[in-house]
């Protein structure tokens, strides 16, 4: 189950966040905290969005996304994904594609004309993935960072998978 987070989710989604710099063995570089995620989130103009993958079997959440807008004068108004998490113990069970297909859902009932988010093209599996679900990279950033997009129909055919 995919659900969007609410104000009483902040510590735990804080808490993933942490998960996943761990992971990344990036503690160091986190210097948010859960009051301003709340602000970003719930505050009187909220600068970002988030959803929970919750496991329908055990209860247990597995994994989010965290979400804004950026805007394209060429491209128009579109979602940036600026995490995606999925707990080890979850990953290769569908978790990334729900959460994904979720914000391409959003896309379609809002006219968001893409998707992006930087990735890994050298984490052979995730780019493999990525690509599989139709992403491209419009733009390397750096030796191991690059931009996938999600546009045209196979934006539209992961909106219909949510």
């Amino acid at each position: 189950m995919i659900r969007e987070v609410t104000a009483d989710d902040l510590g735990l989604l804080h808490s993933l966040v942490l998960d996943m710099a761990a992971s990344e063995e990036a503690t160091d570089q986190i210097s948010t905290d859960e009051a301003e995620l709340g602000r970003a989130l719930f505050g009187p103009a909220p600068v970002a969005w988030a959803h929970l993958a919750i496991d329908d079997k055990t209860g247990d959440v597995v994994g989010y996304t965290l979400w804004a807008l950026v805007y394209s004068t060429w491209r128009g108004t579109a979602i940036h994904v600026d995490d995606i998490y999925i707990r080890e113990d979850a990953v290769g069970t569908g978790v990334d594609t729900a959460l994904l297909s979720t914000l391409a859902a959003v896309c379609a009932e809002r006219g968001y004309r893409h998707m992006q988010w930087w990735g890994r093209p050298t984490n052979d599996p995730v780019d493999a993935y990525y690509r599989s679900i139709g992403a491209e990279i419009p733009s390397v950033l750096g030796e191991d960072i690059a931009i996938y997009r999600l546009t045209g129909a196979p934006l539209a055919d992961l909106a219909r998978q949510a």
